[in-house]
């Protein structure tokens, strides 16, 4: 597919209403009998793809984006928020982080958590299956490292987490088994993560639960491209319409989320209930423990993240142990273009000029 939108100019210079280019989507779904939405298919453009084995018989996918001339001398690893997939990282060739590091010369790679796309055991996709946030940060994380250093023959990697990826890292630094992981860089991922915040599934719709899961997927499909070419302010919780090519949010919502497991938006829903962040059984309180995070980290935090608001990004800043640490908050007051959102933070119109080099300089800054 190419990159520009399908039905004309992008949501930067509209031509008529956005909800009649929303409207019109809609139409063309239903004259056509839902084909005309083939349009908005997509797939990741790794050049390599592996499986990472965790110790409890999870295969979880691993997307390679071989570097652009002399690699750098470690890798990057870009993990995903809930209900999300890797498809956040390469939604477009214009608005592709993986696909830029890559061309600054990192080797990087996508994974793909348990629970979503190929990520499951031997025996395949059963919705019998649970997983919660201590899957992610005793397990997956380990073994994603583990894997990537193994075929890169590398000591260390970075880790770059979306919000609960991010918040895995903190995690896996105080469990002790973050030791693969030379610098992490984590985005809107706050330990408390404030009442007011709307978290879908767990502070706001969908409040459903049917067979263990949350079901995200259904609805976004059909109504991600709508929502998308429309620009209705539903969407403001995950991509702002005004720093977004509506193609980019169309191809998320139809190809990149994911139902997910009632176990772990039930663990987050206690997190924000209780104002902490901890393990199931409550025996480890990472939010306590925050002064144990040693490693360097840069932390971005969108002005305009509903879901995990850029306060709470910072008193996270603020508790955590490192030495080496940086604040980045991406929005109008900090010299950027655009107050960013949730999820165009990093696919968003403005992402490749304000908020890739960042990470790359920072990157480049701590091989």
């Amino acid at each position: 597919m190419t990159g520009a939108p399908l039905l004309g100019p992008s949501s930067a210079t509209p031509v008529r209403p956005r909800a009649l280019r929303g409207l019109a989507v809609l139409g063309l779904a239903l004259a056509t009998f839902g084909r005309f939405y083939r349009r908005f298919d997509w797939r990741t453009g790794e050049s390599e793809r592996y499986a990472a084995r965790t110790r409890d018989g999870w295969n979880l996918g691993l997307h390679r984006y071989r570097p652009a001339g002399a690699p750098k001398p470690v890798p990057v690893l870009c993990s995903h928020g809930m209900a999300g997939t890797r498809l956040i990282f390469d939604l477009h060739p214009s608005y592709s982080l993986a696909r830029f590091l890559a061309g600054c010369g990192f080797d990087t790679w996508l994974v793909d958590l348990r629970g979503r796309c190929e990520s499951w055991p031997d025996s395949g996709p059963n919705p019998s299956f649970q997983w919660s946030f201590d899957d992610f940060a005793e397990r997956d994380l380990p073994a994603a490292v583990e894997k990537v250093c193994e075929v890169t023959r590398s000591r260390e990697v970075f880790w770059l987490g979306m919000e609960i990826s991010g918040q895995a890292l903190y995690a896996a630094a105080i469990l002790g088994l973050a030791t693969g992981i030379r610098g992490g860089i984590t985005c809107g991922s706050p330990v408390v993560t404030p009442r007011t915040a709307q978290v879908p599934g767990v502070t706001s719709p969908p409040r459903a639960r049917r067979r263990g899961r949350v079901p995200y997927r259904g609805g976004a499909r059909l109504a991600g491209p709508v929502l998308a070419y429309g620009g209705f302010r539903v969407l403001e919780n995950s991509f702002r319409p005004c720093n977004v090519d509506p193609l980019v949010v169309a191809r998320y919502f139809r190809n990149g989320i994911p139902d997910e497991a009632t176990d772990l938006a039930d663990q987050v829903a206690d997190w924000v209930r209780e104002r902490t962040m901890r393990n199931r059984s409550g025996s480890v309180v990472y939010a306590e423990r925050l002064d144990q995070v040693r490693l360097p980290l840069l932390l971005l935090a969108a002005a305009r993240d509903l879901q995990r608001p850029p306060e709470a990004v910072r008193a996270t800043f603020d508790a955590l142990g490192s030495a080496d640490k940086t604040l980045v908050i991406a929005g109008r007051a900090h010299g950027f273009r655009v107050d960013y959102g949730h999820d165009d933070l990093l696919a968003g119109l403005s992402s490749p000029e304000e908020i890739f080099p960042r990470i790359a300089s920072w990157l480049e800054q701590h091989c």
